[in-house]
């Protein structure tokens, strides 16, 4: 065979190939989830906070969807976000920063029984995963 027929070959391949999705590939549906945010070392009140698919604002405006009212809580302080089924937090340019398990973030992947802490209030990120057979 020569090159020239290989080539071809190759191109009849692509011509006739499908993405397939993940679900169906590997035979599960996608992991329910849930995961929260629960808050500990304020002087407010404790409290856990679902996480959905939407953005979540934390910060100490009225406008957030988690509000800290902290001195040392910006206004607009952090964004939790769900991307590619992961959950991330970013700090949002705030004057102390977001700290993730004692290091100081841009942004992050957060991962179960991570420590955040933003403007000295502690918040830890809980995440159940299960699969489920179609």
């Amino acid at each position: 065979m020569s090159k020239k027929d290989n080539i071809s070959e190759d191109s009849k391949y692509l011509e006739t190939t499908e993405k397939i999705p993940r679900e169906r590939f590997a035979d599960m549906s996608p992991p329910a989830q849930r995961a929260y945010l629960e808050i500990a070392g304020s002087e407010e009140k404790d409290g856990i906070f679902e996480l959905g698919e939407r953005a979540v604002l934390i910060g100490r405006s009225a406008d957030c969807d988690i509000q800290l009212g902290v001195q040392n809580v910006s206004r607009n302080h952090a964004r939790v976000v769900f991307h590619d089924e992961e959950y991330l937090i970013e700090d949002l340019e705030s004057t102390n920063g977001v700290f993730v398990n004692g290091i100081k973030i841009v942004k992050c992947v957060l991962r179960n029984n991570d420590q955040i802490e933003i403007g000295g209030v502690r918040l830890v990120f809980n995440e159940e995963k299960r699969l489920h057979k179609k």
